[in-house]
C-alpha cells in the first residue's frame, strides 16, 4: 500500500510539473546571413577567431541556425540572443566589434561566425 502511494504521488508531481512548467523553447534561433557583398561569402570557422579553420560558408540572404550564444572575444563575455527581445534589439548587440556568434551549419557541425552578418529573426 505504501509503494502505491508513494507512486501516485510521484505521477502527480509530475502530471502538476508537466502541466504546470513552461513550453520548451526551440534549440536554436533562425538568422539570415546579411551586410556582405552580392560577391562574398559569411565564413563559419570552428572557433570564434578570424585566424580559426573555415568549415563551412554561407552565402548573402541564406538562412543560417544561431545556438543563441554570443561571445564577445576581447573581454571573453558570452550572452545570449535566444531570449524576448525584437530582432533589431538583437541586432543591436550581434553587430559591436569583436562580437561572434555560435552557428550550426547544414552539415549539423558547430561553428562560429561574426555576429555583425546575421540578421536575427
Amino acid at each position: 500500500m505504501k509503494t502505491s502511494n508513494r507512486i501516485l504521488f510521484a505521477l502527480s508531481a509530475v502530471a502538476v510539473a508537466l502541466a504546470s512548467g513552461p513550453a520548451l523553447a526551440s534549440a536554436f534561433t533562425a538568422g539570415t546571413v546579411t551586410a556582405i557583398a552580392p560577391d562574398d561569402v559569411l565564413n563559419i570557422r570552428k572557433w570564434p577567431s578570424a585566424q580559426s579553420q573555415v568549415i563551412d560558408a554561407y552565402g548573402p540572404g541564406e538562412p543560417i541556425s544561431l545556438t543563441g550564444r554570443c561571445k564577445t572575444i576581447t573581454t571573453n563575455v558570452s550572452f545570449r540572443i535566444d531570449g524576448h527581445g525584437s530582432a533589431e534589439w538583437k541586432y543591436a548587440r550581434m553587430k559591436k566589434a569583436n562580437v561572434w556568434c555560435q552557428v550550426m551549419t547544414n552539415d549539423a557541425e558547430l561553428g562560429w561566425a561574426r555576429g555583425k552578418y546575421i540578421w536575427p529573426e
